[in-house]
């Protein structure tokens, strides 16, 4: 089984489309927040067009986590019922906790502490745009990136949890090129 999950895509159509070769070749797709609104502290991201976007969006079934740039019309116009502000998922023996990231500190100590508190192994987070893979404990506190607006000089980015063998979660660029990963 393997899982994309993606995050602060900000209405780039240009970028989604860049990974849609790679979605016949996933089980679950996970976005982490942040759609289709750029944000008020954002430059516009190439290929912005939130409404194309989202007609491309709706031809897959993503589960979404609310983002900081997410509103109540970005639902409508994606169609779906809700988008919470994090979700727990399980997958075989691993436990996941969802959020976007804006409710903690940039500091995994806190994600990590979070991750303890909802008795996950694995805390995937949005909002920073900055990718990332941690370990500590036996906890995972991993960020996808930004598939649209990177920050730190990173490369947009995406990222599949492969559950073939063992858990191996790895980070690409829209590219294809590996950035980090972990196995466990």
């Amino acid at each position: 089984m393997k899982v994309l999950v993606v995050s602060d895509t900000h209405g780039s159509l240009y970028y989604w489309n860049k990974i849609e070769n790679i979605l016949p070749t996933v089980n679950e797709i996970f976005h982490l927040g942040d759609v289709l609104y750029h944000g008020p502290r954002n430059p516009l991201p190439k290929g912005y067009d939130p409404k194309n976007l989202s007609e491309e969006l709706k031809k897959h079934k993503i589960n979404y986590i609310r983002g900081n740039c997410d509103a109540d019309v970005d639902l409508k116009v994606l169609g779906v019922q809700e988008m919470p502000k994090q979700t727990f998922e399980f997958f075989g023996n691993y436990s996941i906790f969802m959020v976007h990231g804006e409710i903690v500190e940039d500091d995994n100590v806190n994600l990590f502490e979070l991750a303890k508190s909802h008795n996950a192994k694995i805390i995937l987070y949005g909002h920073t745009h900055v990718p990332k893979i941690d370990k500590k404990d036996g906890i995972i506190v991993a960020n996808p990136g930004s598939l649209s607006l990177p920050k730190e000089n990173n490369k947009p980015t995406y990222m599949i949890l492969d559950f073939k063998n063992k858990l191996k979660i790895t980070i690409f660029t829209v590219d294809g090129d590996e950035v980090n990963s972990i196995e466990i």
